[in-house]
């Protein structure tokens, strides 16, 4: 299915652009990402965007997808979307009481694994820190994250007002990438653009057997 269709479907509604989704496009396409996971949808229109990458791609593809359950009394919410553009099969949609930090433990636990993480959720620095954390658990070795609002603060909504300052005028999702996912030993920059930051988690080079 054709992006420019699903943007005409889709109108106005928040927040992924045509022009965003284009440059999601040729990650996916480059890497040649079959199981991807979303973290946090809302409306689910990158949800859509997403899988309707893997349809024009065909094959055996799924995407992975995880909210809060208030997601759910959006309209449209994701499940309607999808059922409107015919994408409904693409898509394993979770919708969680309190964090998607739960659901993730679950996918560690059925040994799930996925080629592509788009990480927009939470924002904080306990969330985000330990989302990084789980999703690592969850990727194949060569595979790929892409954080969204990396320059994002949370007074910019006028959110969290009872935090510390200093929370508030911080964006987490940047110190996560700087000091958590640029630190890591196993994970090399792909590159910086704007509000995204896209890594790549190395391959493991087998160890060679040892001989006395």
């Amino acid at each position: 299915m054709k992006l420019e269709y699903v943007s005409e479907q889709l109108g106005d509604l928040p927040y992924m652009r045509l022009p965003m989704a284009q440059k999601l496009q040729k990650i996916i396409a480059k890497y040649k990402c079959k199981n991807i996971l979303e973290i946090g949808f809302y409306h689910g229109v990158s949800s859509m965007y997403m899988a309707a990458m893997l349809d024009e791609m065909g094959g055996d593809r799924k995407l992975t997808t995880i909210d809060l359950i208030h997601t759910k009394e959006h309209e449209p919410n994701i499940e309607g979307l999808a059922e409107k553009l015919g994408l409904s099969h693409l898509l394993e949609v979770h919708y969680e009481q309190r964090s998607h930090l739960w659901r993730l433990m679950k996918l560690i636990e059925e040994g799930r694994k996925f080629d592509f993480c788009y990480l927009d959720a939470g924002h904080m620095w306990d969330d985000t820190g330990f989302a990084f954390f789980l999703v690592d658990k969850l990727l194949n070795d060569g595979g790929l994250i892409l954080f969204d609002d990396l320059n994002w603060v949370a007074e910019t909504g006028g959110w969290y007002k009872d935090w510390p300052e200093e929370e508030r005028k911080t964006p987490a999702v940047e110190r996560t990438w700087t000091l958590l996912v640029m630190q890591h030993s196993n994970y090399k920059k792909v590159w910086v653009r704007g509000n995204w930051a896209l890594a790549k988690k190395k391959r493991k080079v087998p160890l060679l057997p040892f001989r006395f």
